[in-house]
């Protein structure tokens, strides 16, 4: 289950990047981590150029609760994940540069 939810929750943020960007800048989903018992995704991204990573990744954390409603609304999950965007620490973003989001 844990790979279908994965595959699913990746192909749905490549989706709504798509729809909600403002095309400035190429967002790439590289990765999606799902705990199965904590409900929690974290969802890795690149972006090209790649000094628009930050701004991408507040972007993405400050609509998360669209994203959520995206995810129900094209999904059949049975529960919906937190979800948290991160740069991609192998693919440009800093492994101690963890980009919080904002309450």
């Amino acid at each position: 289950m844990k790979g279908r939810a994965e595959s699913i929750i990746q192909k749905l943020a490549s989706e709504f990047i798509n729809r909600e960007s403002n095309r400035t800048s190429l967002i790439t989903v590289t990765q999606v981590e799902y705990d199965d018992r904590t409900r929690a995704t974290s969802i890795f991204i690149s972006t090209y150029p790649e000094k628009d990573t930050r701004g991408a990744v507040e972007f993405l954390n400050r609509n998360r609760d669209e994203f959520r409603d995206y995810i129900k609304k094209h999904s059949r999950l049975a529960r919906l994940p937190r979800v948290l965007f991160q740069a991609d620490p192998v693919l440009g973003g800093s492994q101690k540069e963890v980009i919080e989001p904002t309450p």
